[in-house]
């Protein structure tokens, strides 16, 4: 029988990503639904909390960070979610106020997906020039997240646990398809922060820096993606630091000033009010940072690896050849 060769190489990784992202794709699309329809529990669902704490951003600012729905809210049922936000997320937000809260919620949902594309694009450009192997699992990774994460008990699980399509959905990649379900923006997050990897690894540190400030919404992720950013800005890292450090300056430092926002976030960060539990989209941008981490820890191995052998070639060639007898054993036999 002929063997078939299969070839790996680096249309491999274009392969699984377009494979990963039609995935993604059928996530939303069996995802919509849900959103259309009236929330099951007590909260509405996590696009409330942004759009609560940018309404209140101008109508009631001493009450952003408030749990409790608040005289003259913009009414949100069956209740807003609490805002847990930086304060320069709010300027994230703030545009979605132009549209009523069910059209603002759908058309971040739609935003999202329309940016999922770009996150491919990222995720190619950044393991292209890697192990086609490795890259195509990372992309998988990213793009679906078909792996472990903390329980979450919604109430629709029972319904979605079987599925229009007869996928079990939520047990094999729940961050994206809850995220979805719940209008979560970690989604939004994981897009940023790949994007800032990748503006980092073309050397263009003032873009990468302030990809990293506006995904910054959440600093759980974005602290976990530091040591991976500064090395795709190592080649110019001053820039990438400054960069951030007026970025972040420049969107938060003007709350401290404005009905003490700022404060006020501090305060309950401190006092543990604004903390929360790991939810399954949370671990979005976590395990893209970790399956990239990996991926430049393996590259950077290898290439350690083929450097030291390059070095160790061109020390052999170097040296005298031994020619049976002749050159400098035969001139020892000389001597003696």
């Amino acid at each position: 029988m002929r063997k078939v060769k299969i070839r790996i190489n680096e249309k491999t990784i274009v392969y699984w990503i377009v494979i990963a992202v039609i995935i993604n794709i059928i996530y939303f699309c069996i995802a919509y639904p849900e959103t259309l329809k009236p929330e099951p529990h007590s909260y509405a669902r996590d696009f409330s909390a942004y759009y609560i704490g940018a309404w209140r951003l101008f109508h009631n600012p001493t009450q952003i960070y408030s749990g409790m729905p608040q005289p003259g809210d913009y009414q949100i049922l069956p209740q807003a979610q609490t805002f847990k936000y930086t304060p320069s997320s709010l300027i994230l937000f703030a545009p979605f106020l132009s549209l009523s809260y069910p059209n603002a919620m759908l058309t971040f949902s739609f935003l999202q997906l329309a940016l999922l594309p770009l996150l491919a694009f990222f995720i190619y450009k950044l393991t292209k020039d890697k192990n086609p192997i490795i890259g195509s699992i990372v992309a998988v990774i990213i793009l679906i997240e078909p792996l472990p994460v903390p329980p979450l008990f919604y109430p629709t699980m029972g319904l979605l646990n079987q599925g229009t399509l007869g996928i079990n959905v939520p047990s094999f990649a729940p961050a994206y398809f809850i995220g979805y379900i719940v209008v979560n923006a970690h989604i939004l997050q994981t897009i940023l922060l790949v994007g800032a990897f990748y503006f980092g690894s073309i050397k263009k540190p003032w873009v990468s820096a302030l990809l990293f400030a506006i995904s910054a919404f959440d600093p759980r992720a974005s602290v976990f993606a530091l040591p991976l950013l500064l090395w795709y800005n190592r080649e110019k890292i001053l820039q990438f630091v400054s960069g951030s450090a007026i970025f972040l300056a420049v969107t938060n430092l003007p709350f401290f000033f404005y009905y003490n926002i700022g404060l006020t976030f501090l305060q309950t960060g401190i006092s543990g009010d604004i903390a929360s539990q790991m939810y399954n989209y949370d671990w979005l941008p976590l395990y893209a940072v970790l399956a990239l981490t990996v991926m430049e820890i393996i590259a950077y191995g290898n290439a350690n690896r083929s450097v030291n052998h390059r070095i160790q070639l061109k020390a052999e060639m170097k040296k005298p050849a031994d020619r049976s007898g002749f050159g400098l054993s035969r001139k020892r036999n000389l001597w003696l």
